[in-house]
């Protein structure tokens, strides 16, 4: 008995015989998709699709990037953001303004009449933009990155032509707006450095008249004349040193003429100045040349004496003024005229001229004595000598003083002064950078405008494209041929499950544990052959009228 309670496992022909038995049940699912795919797979237009491609390139705007970033961090950073950058673009040239020239330079873009509104949402439908990436190494890191290496612009349209047309204008748009952002950026880079460029070159000559005034001033205290101020204030130390002991010697010389003039005078006549003149000559011959004005006078007035005249000083005026033109004429041919004591002689005789011209004849000696006017004439000379000398050390002295003073103040003036010229070397060091700038801003405006410095270029211009695109039409007859044989199969498989009636032999022995004596076959008569008519024209026509309904739907919306 418990062999009659085991279920007998289906066989092929139940499977077949449930099939058959849930035909119409098929049938009203499977026969409508199956429908519907073929006449979308048929009668849906197709559409064309142009596409132009775009790609990186690595020309670069002086900058754009910072100063110190490396090639690879710059190249890091725009591989980054060049999503962004298509976004960017793309929503330049998709905007409505420029649809709208669009819609207006491709002819048949819309039909003649649409408004432009509802154009431009067709034409924003039907235009689309995708990046491209590519698989690539990364040296740094040795894993595999996705990196945007392009982007693609495509058009479709029912007409290859238009479909051409428009994404020509769209991929051209997209290079143009790329110029004119990087257009605008540049030369607003440009104003800039130009300004800054105006800014620095009047900070720098401000800084120059500033430094110019300052040299003028402070022209002998610069750090540059500080070798030169010690220099001189050197050789000036030296100079008045030597005037100093000059002066000495003078003042020494002053005080032996003076005592030889007291001697002098006290003597009383010509024969002991005789002696005392001879003993002179003598003990300067060891010192002077005997050609000396002042040796030469003496033996004139030794020689005077012996033969019994007086000194020159005895003489009447015009003998005065002849002998000492002839001391004169001597002088000058050993010595110049700037040599003093032949202005000495100068100024006796123009003295002695003065006196002439005035009257005067003749001029005695209150001592009588020749050694005596030598000596006096002496004792003048070594005085004029000496003030002359102190007038030069005094100058000597207040030009040491000056420069004393010039040394002393050059490290205050050294400080400001290589404060303004290190304020005036980085103004000139960032204006002639400003400059640098504002020039490649310029070769890059240039480069831009001229497509040199494009940051894509079109790798593929969209072509006139000669296979349609769209629609799929096998795939959309395969899948709906699969789908309506997938559900048509779940429903009378659910059906089947559902359905606790009891058909044939096998559902007898399974429910009653008992084998059948006979089967009786089903009979088909002339209500069921109806009946069954007009469930096929009734699935016919719904069937017909759904396609229609469903293709022209989809028609209506499908680009």
């Amino acid at each position: 008995m418990a062999e009659h309670d085991e279920s007998p496992s289906p066989e092929l022909s139940d499977y077949f015989a449930a099939v058959k038995r849930r035909r119409m049940l098929l049938a009203s699912i499977a026969v409508p998709i199956i429908a519907i795919a073929a006449a979308l797979a048929v009668g849906l237009p197709s559409i064309y699709v142009a596409t132009g491609y775009f790609t990186f390139t690595d020309q670069t705007v002086p900058g754009e990037m910072p100063v110190n970033a490396t090639t690879d961090a710059v190249q890091r950073t725009e591989e980054q953001y060049r999503d962004a950058y298509v976004d960017n673009l793309a929503a330049r040239v998709m905007d409505y303004g420029s649809l709208a020239k669009l819609v207006k330079a491709v002819p048949g873009v819309v039909p003649p009449g649409t408004d432009t509104t509802k154009a431009v949402a067709a034409v924003t439908r039907r235009a689309q933009f995708e990046t491209v990436r590519t698989a690539v190494l990364d040296p740094n890191t040795g894993r595999n990155l996705d990196i945007i290496s392009g982007f693609t612009v495509s058009y479709d349209s029912r007409n290859p032509r238009v479909a051409a047309a428009a994404a020509h204008w769209l991929t051209h748009a997209f290079l143009m707006a790329n110029r004119s952002g990087r257009l605008v950026r540049a030369q607003a880079a440009e104003q800039f450095y130009d300004g800054q460029t105006r800014q620095y070159r009047d900070q720098i000559a401000k800084i120059e008249e500033k430094l110019a005034a300052f040299k003028a001033k402070n022209y002998d205290q610069l750090p540059g004349l500080t070798d030169l101020n010690m220099n001189i204030m050197e050789t000036t130390q030296r100079d008045l040193d030597n005037l100093t002991q000059q002066v000495a010697a003078l003042r020494q010389n002053r005080v032996f003429l003076q005592q030889q003039l007291d001697a002098a005078k006290n003597a009383g006549d010509n024969a002991g100045l005789l002696t005392q003149l001879e003993a002179e000559y003598n003990k300067k011959l060891a010192t002077y040349d005997p050609d000396y004005p002042d040796m030469i006078a003496l033996r004139q007035q030794i020689d005077q004496l012996k033969e019994g005249g007086g000194a020159i000083n005895s003489l009447s005026l015009p003998a005065q003024l002849r002998a000492e033109e002839q001391l004169l004429a001597q002088a000058r041919l050993r010595y110049t005229n700037n040599f003093p004591d032949v202005q000495r002689i100068e100024r006796q005789i123009k003295i002695l001229k003065t006196r002439i011209a005035h009257g005067e004849k003749y001029v005695g000696n209150a001592v009588g004595s020749p050694a005596v006017v030598e000596l006096e004439t002496q004792l003048n000379a070594n005085q004029t000598q000496t003030q002359a000398l102190e007038r030069q050390s005094a100058q000597m002295r207040q030009q040491l003083l000056q420069l004393e003073s010039r040394v002393e103040a050059t490290p205050q003036v050294e400080r400001k002064y290589k404060s303004l010229a290190l304020n005036l070397q980085l103004a000139q060091t960032k204006y002639n950078q400003l400059l640098k700038y504002q020039m490649d801003t310029q070769l890059t405006s240039q480069a831009i405008a001229s497509g040199r410095s494009d940051r894509i270029r079109i790798a593929q211009e969209p072509g006139l494209p000669l296979t349609p695109a769209k629609p799929k039409r096998l795939a959309i007859a395969v899948v709906g041929l699969m789908l309506a044989i997938l559900l048509g199969l779940t429903a009378v498989v659910i059906a089947e499950s559902l359905d606790q009636s009891v058909r044939g032999s096998r559902d007898v022995r399974r429910v009653l544990a008992l084998s059948p004596l006979g089967v009786i076959p089903e009979i088909q008569d002339s209500a069921t052959a109806r009946r069954h008519r007009f469930q096929v024209a009734l699935l016919t026509v719904c069937v017909c009228v759904g396609t229609a309904a469903v293709l022209m739907t989809v028609r209506m919306f499908y680009s």
